[in-house]
């Protein structure tokens, strides 16, 4: 009886520790969190003398465009400096998830577009990243900006072609890319490596219904399915029986389409933002009036990692990020080039086609977390098919 109640005591003990210790890295990040102090009311002045004390940003970010804002944040503010770690949104995730389990903290900042919805579903309530909105930006900020992330700029998946070629869209309804005359011509990145076609094969899908009623709009009759297929199924099925052209990014499915002097014939799915490659001689355009949508919408958020240690000069980046409290700042010009959309109600971005104007599926990202499994393994099961 005594060794009992003796082992009964040990294991009351151990149990007692093992929740301090959990108790002690709760209160660890909570600690983080006050120190952090992500609902001040600081100004730039502030952060940047609290910066300089500080070490190197680190800033991890699937867009390029992100080398530019760091130059010119080291310009505006002598003495910071900035990392900016140019990554695939897979990759990101997983450098992002390894630096927060590890405790190590490796990162600053993160910004990507959540095409899996793991940052909304996953990263947000286990405390990986935090949203950190400057009080005197946040009123600028148009609705649904701020809400469960914070979000730059809006940007879509879409049908492009080249306006030397065609003198209009060459479709106007998606199940058109699955006839003979488009053969070979429809170029998109492989969703295995890219996030943003991962959504947009992932918006087919969810949206079949819509999708099985664009196909009785052209052809009169509803679409053959195979077992277990909706609508949305049966398209990216039978565009990839119509031989769409995989590459590795909508850099690549540029080329293809609007590469200068090409006078491509090709159509391309791809990201809005690839339409500031206009500036340089590539004669991309959009492809609106689509049946049943015309493209899926692409927010790009911003966020600060849970465990930053350069909270202060994080803070000020993404002040500059959004342009400063007037807007005018330069860090935010980047993301103001055509096919990105101000999400800013006193800032104008470049785009000559209004947001409003195109009819966008938003994308789900509760549905995205939760299918993000089925929609690479019918993916994979389409490619080993053609094979």
């Amino acid at each position: 009886m005594k060794r009992m109640i003796g082992m009964l005591c040990a294991a009351l003990i151990l149990l007692s520790g093992c929740g301090q210790q959990s108790a002690g890295q709760e209160s660890a990040m909570a600690a983080w969190e006050r120190t952090a102090n992500l609902t001040a009311n600081e100004t730039p002045e502030e952060l940047y003398a609290a910066a300089l004390k500080e070490d190197t940003l680190i800033v991890y970010s699937t867009s390029t465009r992100m080398i530019e804002v760091a130059k010119t944040f080291e310009k505006q503010y002598p003495g910071l400096t900035v990392q900016v770690e140019d990554i695939r949104e897979g990759e990101l995730y997983d450098m992002l998830r390894q630096s927060h389990d590890s405790e190590a903290y490796l990162v600053d900042i993160v910004c990507s577009a959540d095409g899996r919805g793991i940052m909304t579903n996953e990263f947000l309530p286990q405390n990986v990243v935090y949203k950190y909105v400057p009080q005197d930006i946040a009123e600028a900020l148009l609705p649904g900006s701020n809400e469960e992330l914070l979000l730059l700029i809006k940007e879509a998946i879409v049908l492009c072609y080249n306006d030397e070629f065609y003198d209009a869209p060459p479709v106007s309804n998606w199940w058109e890319l699955t006839e003979e005359q488009w053969r070979g011509k429809v170029y998109m990145p492989n969703p295995v490596r890219s996030v943003t076609t991962s959504v947009f094969l992932a918006a087919f899908i969810q949206n079949g219904e819509a999708m099985a009623q664009a196909y009785q709009q052209r052809y009169g009759t509803v679409p053959a399915l195979c077992q277990g297929e909706n609508a949305g199924h049966a398209f990216i099925r039978m565009l990839m029986e119509n031989d769409v052209v995989i590459v590795n990014s909508s850099d690549e499915v540029s080329e293809a389409v609007a590469a200068p002097g090409s006078q491509s014939p090709n159509a391309g799915i791809m990201v809005t933002s690839k339409l500031r490659l206009r500036n340089i001689g590539y004669p991309l355009a959009l492809s609106m009036g689509m049946t049943p949508f015309d493209g899926i919408a692409s927010p790009v958020n911003i966020m600060m990692a849970g465990g930053a240690k350069n909270v202060n000069a994080a803070k000020l980046f993404i002040r500059w990020i959004y342009g400063e409290a007037d807007g005018r700042g330069d860090g935010y010009r980047p993301y103001l080039q055509s096919g990105a959309w101000s999400l800013r109600s006193d800032v104008k971005d470049e785009s000559p086609i209004p947001m409003g104007a195109l009819t966008l599926h938003e994308p789900d990202r509760l549905y995205l977390y939760t299918n993000k499994d089925h929609i690479f393994a019918f993916w994979e099961e389409l490619v080993q098919a053609r094979q």
